[in-house]
């Protein structure tokens, strides 16, 4: 692939200089130092949490909607709730950890250097995440789940739309991971203790969703503009692969094992190809990513999830 498109020279440097995007940092920085948490300290980790309660809302479960939750007992839902309760902090753990290294080598690029001071309050925070979530499945799950799912290849894209790729995936990852909080984080019926964790997360990751948004929408003109039409194909394939592992991920193995569910690897196979599921992913688990990519001229697939 080339490296640039031949005709027009692009720059980063659009995006730090226009004003409102500029004013828009300034306010997320405010806030992040308004509402520092210093979560180390303050969370009061309890002895155990209930293994008959509901660690997960029951919408949330990856078998709600199918005949597979029919066949099972409220008891069961519960202890399957506790193991995707695990996955799912287990994939933020995975998660924030990419982004913390990813984020970590955009600091003082010499084109960006108003973003600096938000990315890191982005940084401080998703290394909070990045604790509290491990510390939750270690002493809750007695282990993290590794998705063990392929990575989305790195191909040799041009800086500025590598740059849109990089914010692309850091905002649908905290876009799936903020539907999880949202709905558990007000959930009355979920373990109080595994609610408050959602809504720890949620606070700065409501943050986070707004400063992915500014950026990809001053950034993707940017990028595709300086991309030849072979990176541009290559780069919603991208987003489309990093969708599809994103969900897929969901749905482990090991968490139907560990609730005392058979023949665990066929379930994900069957509630990866299930009508119901494939409707849960594409109109409530990613509607607000999907629409938000498409209205910035991204168009993703929603029939391949």
């Amino acid at each position: 692939m080339h490296s640039h498109a031949a005709e027009m020279p692009v720059d980063l440097k659009q995006i730090d200089n226009d004003p409102n995007f500029s004013s828009r940092m300034d306010k997320l920085v405010q806030l992040s130092r308004d509402r520092h948490v210093n979560t180390f300290a303050q969370i009061e980790w309890p002895d155990t949490l209930s293994d008959t309660a509901w660690w997960l809302s029951p919408e949330l479960l990856s078998v709600h909607g199918t005949e597979f939750a029919d066949s099972l007992t409220e008891a069961q839902l519960k202890r399957l709730s506790k193991w995707e309760c695990i996955n799912a902090f287990s994939l933020n753990v995975e998660g924030e950890r990419e982004l913390l290294s990813a984020l970590s080598a955009q600091l003082y690029a010499p084109d960006l250097p108003h973003i600096d001071t938000y990315i890191h309050h982005f940084i401080d925070e998703e290394n909070k995440h990045l604790w509290f979530f491990a510390e939750f499945c270690r002493r809750y799950g007695g282990k993290l789940y590794s998705s063990k799912k392929v990575g989305v290849a790195n191909e040799a894209f041009c800086r500025e739309m590598a740059f849109f790729l990089l914010f692309a995936r850091i905002y649908l990852f905290e876009e799936l991971g903020g539907h999880y909080n949202v709905v558990a984080g007000g959930d009355e019926r979920v373990e109080p203790f595994v609610r408050n964790i959602h809504q720890i997360h949620h606070a700065d990751e409501a943050r986070h969703i707004t400063f992915g948004r500014a950026i990809l929408a001053q950034a993707k003109e940017i990028a595709f503009s300086a991309a030849d039409a072979a990176q541009r194909e290559a780069a919603v394939a991208h987003l489309q692969r990093y969708l599809q592992i994103s969900v897929e991920a969901l749905y482990q193995p090991a968490m139907y094992r560990d609730s005392g569910i058979e023949g665990g690897v066929a379930l994900r196979r069957a509630l990866l190809a299930h009508p119901a599921r494939r409707e849960h992913h594409v109109f409530t688990l990613l509607k607000r990513p999907l629409k938000f990519m498409n209205d910035i001229g991204i168009r993703l697939e929603g029939s391949s999830l």
